[in-house]
């Protein structure tokens, strides 16, 4: 691999290279790709614009919205924009296009309760990560483990939900574990045993878990901000953190099937990994006791996490809950903290994405797109009762968003039109927005749907078809689990599906 990258750099030297290549790969592009999606962008923006005819249904800036998510959709499958200049230019084009031509409503995804919330718990990931605190709690809980590849996945899932409360990404969280699984496979041999423990390693400890404990908590991953901000703007649910966390903790039933198909699969019910489990032990030792400035963090953070928790008693936005306790760890004199080092490991890049997901999200039901193209897909959807529309829809919209390698651009995509879509399929629009869209949380038909396998599939230790037969199944047993198991839940929390709301 690194032969053949180094071949093409030095290709690109060469006079007859075109200047535009030269430069999109040196800035880590795929050049034909990067920029023939750029172009194909904007003749997409400026075709719907000048061609597609408005009627009484579809006014211009339901056009325009339509035409500004073509754009944007065609900048993240072909990787032509960086995703943060991609989500600050939805609001640009939103003012510009004419769909929202008030500036303040099209950038009102950067000053809404959920944008400040993200921006709050990415500073806090931050401080996690330069104080050390991340990677001593996932070590901690490795450590603990017995050397059997069964525990040793157990573990990686435990220790992603843990960090899940901590990292609020699970690309973020994919990266943290990406070169701790790296270790430990490192260690292994090439016996086919150690072959396939490496691939479901890989696979499941750093893709598959940061995926896994995602839907739970609201900080966790992205979509559900987004699915939050639309729900209690829509229908007034008035979902808050420890609501949130109340609605999906069932959700762990999921951990015990993916452990299992994982095991299966790869036949790994037997396979010891004892010298992984010294490379955990060493890592573990090099950390030494827990000082002082770890547990400061720790408590700053559980701050958080009780006024996120109790938001329904102290009334705080939980946005603002968030920023107070950033404020804390850079009180004079608590910590030794730089905030040169912190802003390094913030995922701002991330946060733009989100807050302009989210001013294209409040743009579809403003214009009314929303209602048009949910209305189109009614006209598909059979009559089969609550559990088979559920099935088909998730089914039909896992193919819709093959190539979307963002959850947060299908989610942002997809969810204004699931909300519209449940009213007229005489449904509960809460808790049918919940079944389509937590299933795209599990999109792992292919590793380029979710940012996070596709972390896991840089570690190079399986193939796309290899991905695809572990993950596809994977997929279908989370639509099964959600309708089955879920959806019941949901009627219980007072979000009866079969109920229209």
């Amino acid at each position: 691999m690194e032969f053949l990258v180094a071949k093409v750099e030095k290709q690109s030297s060469v006079e007859s290279v075109p200047w535009y290549y030269h430069n999109a790969l040196q800035a880590g592009l795929k050049p034909y790709w990067a920029i023939g999606g750029f172009i194909l962008s904007w003749i997409a923006f400026f075709g719907i614009i000048h061609f597609v005819p408005v009627t009484k249904e579809f006014s211009f800036s339901a056009k325009a919205v339509l035409a500004i998510t073509s754009w944007v959709m065609i900048i993240w499958i072909s990787d032509a924009l960086p995703k943060s200049i991609s989500g600050l230019m939805i609001p640009v084009l939103l003012v510009v296009s004419g769909a929202l031509p008030k500036t303040e409503e099209a950038f009102s995804g950067f000053t809404s309760n959920e944008a400040f919330l993200c921006l709050g718990a990415f500073i806090l990931a931050g401080v996690m990560q330069v104080t050390g605190v991340d990677k001593r709690i996932a070590i901690s809980i490795l450590v603990r483990v017995k050397p059997k590849v069964p525990n040793l996945l157990a573990g990686l899932f435990t220790a992603h939900v843990v960090s899940a409360l901590l990292v609020p990404a699970t690309v973020a969280r994919a990266g943290m574990y990406l070169p701790i699984v790296k270790g430990i496979n490192r260690l292994m041999g090439d016996t086919p045993e150690e072959k396939r423990s490496r691939k479901a390693l890989a696979m499941a400890g750093i893709g598959f878990g940061a995926i896994f404990a995602a839907p739970l908590f609201l900080t966790g991953h992205m979509p559900n901000v987004i699915m939050m901000s639309l729900l209690n703007n829509k229908s007034n649910a008035g979902i808050t953190w420890g609501s949130w966390l109340w609605l999906h903790w069932p959700m762990l039933g999921m951990f015990p099937l993916m452990w299992w198909w994982i095991i299966k699969h790869f036949d790994l019910k037997n396979v010891n990994v004892s010298s992984s489990s010294k490379n955990i032990q060493e890592q573990h030792k090099k950390l030494g006791p827990i000082n002082k400035v770890e547990i400061t963090v720790i408590s700053c953070f559980l701050i958080a996490v009780a006024l996120w928790a109790t938001g329904s008693y102290h009334k705080i936005p939980t946005g603002i809950v968030t920023l107070i306790a950033v404020s804390l760890v850079f009180i004079p004199g608590l910590l030794p903290l730089s905030w040169k080092n912190v802003q390094h490991n913030t995922i701002w890049g991330t946060w733009l994405l989100l807050a302009g997901a989210l001013c294209l999200v409040t743009a579809f039901g403003k214009t009314g797109l929303d209602k048009f193209m949910a209305e189109r897909m009614v006209e598909i959807v059979p009559a089969w009762g609550w559990l088979g529309i559920v099935v088909f829809v998730a089914i039909l919209v896992q193919i819709l968003r093959l190539g979307i390698i963002s959850n947060v651009g299908a989610v942002t995509l997809m969810a204004p039109i699931i909300y519209a879509m449940a009213p007229l399929l005489k449904l509960n629009s809460v808790a049918f927005t919940l079944a389509i869209l937590n299933v795209d949380t599990y999109a792992m038909i292919i590793p380029m749907e979710v940012t996070a396998c596709l972390v896991a599939y840089a570690s190079e230790e399986f193939t796309f078809t290899e991905f695809m037969k572990t993950g596809a199944p994977l997929t279908l047993l989370a639509i099964i689990y959600i309708a089955l198991i879920m959806v019941p839940w949901w009627a219980f929390c007072g979000f009866p599906l079969w109920q229209a709301w």
